[in-house]
């Protein structure tokens, strides 16, 4: 089985500039837990996920002598707390290969890409569904 048949073809993507804000109301709205970044292109430039809202809107490091302090101060950007560059698949991949990947570098979801730009994410609950109905993942 290959990725192009698990994946989620809808995929909710964010710009850079988005505020953290609308991305936690986008995530709560869609029940998903993460979205892919893009730029104006439309291409992959990082992944942000809740984990990534938590522990970026916790505390943020102003001045040297200022210290800790809260980042609801400031309207915080997607940009400031997303991981990149940004683990990415290839529809073609197989789904067993894709498994070994994420297990490794323990992430949930990915996104899938074509030359560059977000066509889907495939995420480990798109997998357990997958087992649940007795799909056989390493079948080409």
């Amino acid at each position: 089985m290959r990725v192009k048949d698990l994946m989620e073809k809808e995929v909710l993507t964010v710009k850079a500039d988005d505020l953290v804000e609308d991305l936690l109301d986008a995530l709560v709205g869609k029940h998903i837990h993460g979205a892919p970044v893009v730029d104006d292109k439309g291409e992959l430039i990082g992944m942000v996920s809740q984990l990534d809202i938590y522990f970026g809107t916790m505390t943020r490091s102003g001045e040297e002598d200022s210290g800790p302090r809260r980042k609801e101060d400031v309207p915080l950007k997607v940009g400031e707390i997303m991981t990149a560059p940004a683990v990415s698949v290839g529809e073609t991949a197989k789904i067993p290969d894709l498994c070994k990947m994420m297990h490794k570098l323990r992430i949930h979801r990915v996104p899938v890409v074509r030359q560059l730009k977000v066509i889907g994410v495939i995420s480990s609950l798109d997998i357990c569904a997958a087992v649940a109905r007795g799909e056989d993942l390493g079948a080409s």
